[in-house]
């Protein structure tokens, strides 16, 4: 019979954080449900080990290795294709899930048809899980509607949505996966454009925990692309959300809290002697940021080497 929910699991060289994952997803109180593990690594490294060894016979564990990579969020849709459940939910590789994580976003998408996704609170946690005295668990209402919520996700770069989260099948089926034009967050795109159609249940409990990213992961070591995604990713539905000279206000607001992102990201970086490294983010960073960005950005190559030079 075709299992309630999804799991769907993308993975690249976790081998070492990957066994304790899946032993909290197969120890949920909810058990109807299947778990897609998707390797996206060159093989040879322990993963599928620690899915064999994590999943011990569980027929609800399917493990697959792509026979090339196909990063994210490529490695992902293609896991949610595979899928055969009513409702899909997305986990991480490295983050350890309360019992009641799945129970609790099927019920309440159970209680509130109009929802076409639910999420959850949160806690991190160190790469041995040792808790950082971070929680993070909204103010929010059990349902928001998803205008309301939308308008909310555009008030900041930061997402309050984590990419943990239920989705509908019918709602991937009628409105689409993750866009790859939006590569490593192309999941807040999706929740944007999710909150379009239909509205948002979160559970105010700190359902997960979430491990932080091991030394030198791509996204510290070179954020430009994440900032120039987000920039896109408002860009496209700021003016989609909101008419007449509301619209121009919120434009002019979002051009103005781009530039103050990049200038602190390029000061934070000369501040702790990081390079700078725009490379081939300059472009789409002009396209997207505000007039002060496009004017100065072309300025930090040279201002860069210069530095150098005077370091050296």
């Amino acid at each position: 019979m075709r299992p309630r929910v999804s799991v769907v699991m993308p993975t690249y060289k976790r081998a070492r954080l990957l066994g304790a994952t899946l032993r909290s997803i197969l120890a949920q109180s909810f058990s109807d449900f299947e778990l897609l593990v998707r390797d996206d690594g060159p093989g040879g490294d322990g993963t599928e080990e620690a899915v064999r060894e994590a999943a011990a016979g569980d027929p609800r564990v399917k493990y697959h290795r792509n026979p090339k990579n196909l990063r994210m969020p490529a490695n992902l849709n293609a896991g949610i294709e595979d899928a055969v459940g009513e409702l899909i939910a997305v986990c991480h590789d490295h983050d350890l899930y309360h019992p009641d994580f799945l129970a609790e976003l099927v019920r309440l998408l159970d209680r509130h048809p109009r929802a076409l996704f639910a999420h959850t609170g949160l806690e991190m946690v160190d790469q041995d899980d040792r808790p950082l005295g971070a929680v993070h668990v909204g103010p929010w209402p059990e349902l928001t509607r998803g205008r309301a919520w939308l308008d909310f996700m555009l008030r900041s770069f930061s997402s309050p949505v984590c990419a943990l989260t239920l989705v509908r099948r019918d709602a991937h089926e009628r409105l689409g996966l993750y866009d790859p034009a939006f590569g490593f967050i192309a999941d807040v795109e999706m929740w944007m454009r999710l909150c379009e159609h239909g509205d948002v249940a979160y559970a105010a409990r700190p359902l997960v925990r979430v491990r932080n990213r091991e030394d030198g992961h791509d996204v510290d070591v070179n954020p430009w692309p994440i900032h120039a995604f987000s920039f896109a990713i408002h860009r496209k539905y700021v003016p989609r959300h909101f008419q007449g000279p509301m619209r121009l206000a919120k434009e002019a607001a979002l051009a103005l809290r781009a530039d103050k992102q990049v200038l602190h990201e390029v000061a934070s970086r000369l501040r702790h002697g990081k390079p700078i490294g725009l490379g081939a983010s300059l472009g789409p960073l002009r396209d997207h940021a505000g007039p002060l960005s496009r004017a100065l950005l072309p300025l930090v190559g040279p201002l860069e080497s210069l530095l150098s030079e005077k370091r050296s």
